[in-house]
């Protein structure tokens, strides 16, 4: 028993940092948790949508909307050929926490979830401090639970599973643990789509090891795409075809196009909405998160962040507003949402926090936005 607590002293970050941590995810989600139940009160949510309600308890149903049940049915059921736009490891920890615990299978995926989030919490941390002074890397923490979409990382979603690999992927790269960090990998890329993309710190780690020479170290990045394969594997077997899911991501209506085709459509669609309509109201806020990332790569670019969180960051943006929704409610759909998991945005919001202007304006306005957001999304309503 001693071993085993002396194991998560030393995982746990000690000090101000480790005291700082505990307590920005207990507050942060009570916050939420008081946020959701005060919506489903005093809001009408239960005949919006009234088939996919799966449970009575508000403290379990708030996080299970819209994405979530995707997941939670391919828990459930397996797949099906739709679902195949849905990558697996998310899933089968869900089906697994079920068969563990009985607990049903909405609860299971809170319960993934937030165990991903402390997951994260602790390796962005420490990848943060691996770079920045121990007050930047607080802060960067501080920013990512104030995010105003960050009640992803608790609700049925993968979002905080996939932060957790890969940062672990980025600071396993950093440390040269070369294995290590294409373990993270492969099952980041089993978690979703953008995870092919973290073979980046994987490759920058083998360059600065080897330059261009060809040796064995190369043998680890090899793992990520083999992720790919294991699961277009699986659907070539059970479905015929070993593309499915790039059909099934076909249904969701987005199309790739030059980058700036996505914010010139969402500019139109506010210019031309009434400034109350929700296709309005939407296009505002996925336009402000694309945008703002942006301007915050070009923040993190003048800051001289890591060139491999650059390009990671960089190339993950551009295809993200490049995909664009044309006849969507919003053409940069869940953008707000997307920008999530881009991991630096939440460092250079840090260094920002560093001006006491700016820290009080993130203090206030985040927070505000989140509860605001978590709302909308906990009453069945769109948000992201």
């Amino acid at each position: 028993m001693g071993h085993h607590f002396q194991l998560l002293k030393s995982w746990w970050p000690r000090g101000k940092a480790g005291r700082e941590l505990w307590q920005g995810l207990l507050f942060s989600r009570i916050g939420l948790l008081l946020a959701g139940w005060v919506a489903l009160a005093e809001l009408p949510w239960q005949f919006y949508s009234p088939s996919y309600n799966p449970s009575g308890n508000p403290l379990v149903v708030m996080w299970i909307r819209w994405d979530a049940l995707w997941y939670t049915g391919i828990a459930a059921h397996g797949y099906w050929t739709g679902a195949l736009a849905f990558f697996p490891l998310y899933p089968l920890l869900i089906a697994a926490v079920h068969a563990v615990t009985r607990a049903s299978f909405d609860l299971s995926a809170v319960i993934v979830s937030n165990v991903s989030l402390v997951l994260f919490a602790v390796a962005f941390y420490r990848l943060v401090r691996e770079y920045f002074s121990d007050r930047v890397a607080r802060r960067a923490v501080w920013m990512a639970l104030l995010f105003p979409t960050a009640f992803f990382l608790s609700a049925g979603y993968t979002e905080a599973l996939f932060l957790w690999l890969s940062c672990a992927t980025f600071l396993a790269a950093r440390r040269q643990q070369l294995w290590v960090a294409a373990i993270f990998g492969f099952f980041a890329v089993l978690t979703r789509n953008e995870g092919m993309f973290v073979a980046i710190p994987i490759l920058w780690a083998y360059y600065q090891r080897h330059r261009f020479r060809i040796t064995r170290d190369i043998l680890p990045v090899l793992l990520i795409p083999l992720a790919l394969a294991v699961f277009m594997a699986y659907q070539w077997r059970d479905f015929g075809n070993a593309f499915a899911f790039l059909a099934a991501q076909g249904n969701w209506g987005r199309h790739i196009t030059w980058p700036w085709i996505g914010i010139f459509l969402a500019a139109r669609t506010i210019w031309l909405g009434g400034p109350l309509q929700p296709d309005t109201v939407l296009s505002m806020i996925d336009a402000l998160a694309a945008v703002s990332s942006g301007l915050l790569w070009v923040f993190g670019l003048r800051k001289r962040m890591p060139p491999d969180w650059l390009i990671y960051w960089g190339a993950l943006w551009i295809i993200d507003i490049a995909a664009p929704d044309p006849t969507g409610q919003s053409p940069l759909l869940s953008m707000s949402r997307l920008v999530l998991v881009l991991f630096p945005n939440f460092v250079a919001l840090s260094m920002l926090a560093k001006n006491s202007s700016w820290r009080r304006a993130l203090q206030w306005i985040l927070p505000f936005l989140q509860a605001v957001f978590f709302a909308i999304f906990a009453t069945w309503h769109w948000i992201a």
